[in-house]
């Protein structure tokens, strides 16, 4: 069974700005609390190393794998433990334009694998708040 991490945030910025600060993965350190750090070539395959800050200070580094970029809708990475059956996670951040030149930012990540309900019980409610202080951080720097 999935398990899913969701977080979504109207934002009063033009939909083209928005994925520009998105995809500005060396600025991520100005308004991202919950991934500070992020590199990466985005091309589909390669991967992007993650710093997340889930708890407090302390960060957590990962290496996931670009497995969707399509200009200004949306960008996907995948992260495995081990075999597949254990734990695959694949997050999405996509956006939509909206009327007034607002644009909606949603994140999304589905998580399966026979380590996902543990995974979800230790972290879920850090993951949560991660993805919510990310959206609210984005929407932040976009408005200002």
């Amino acid at each position: 069974m999935a398990r899913k991490v969701r977080s979504e945030i109207e934002i009063e910025a033009p939909l083209e700005y928005v994925w520009e600060i998105l995809t500005d993965l060396g600025g991520y350190a100005a308004w991202n609390p919950f991934t500070p750090r992020a590199e990466s070539t985005l091309r589909v395959g390669d991967p992007i190393h993650l710093d997340v800050r889930l708890t407090g200070e302390k960060i957590s580094r990962s290496v996931d794998t670009i497995t969707a970029m399509e200009p200004g809708k949306a960008l996907c990475w995948h992260m495995k433990v081990g075999a597949s059956f254990l734990l695959v996670a694949e997050r999405c951040q996509t956006l939509v334009a909206l009327d007034g030149d607002r644009t909606l930012y949603r994140s999304e990540e589905h998580t399966t694998g026979v380590l996902a309900p543990l995974l979800m019980l230790l972290y879920g409610a850090a993951m949560q708040r991660g993805f919510d202080d990310c959206a609210a951080g984005l929407k932040r720097h976009a408005e200002s």
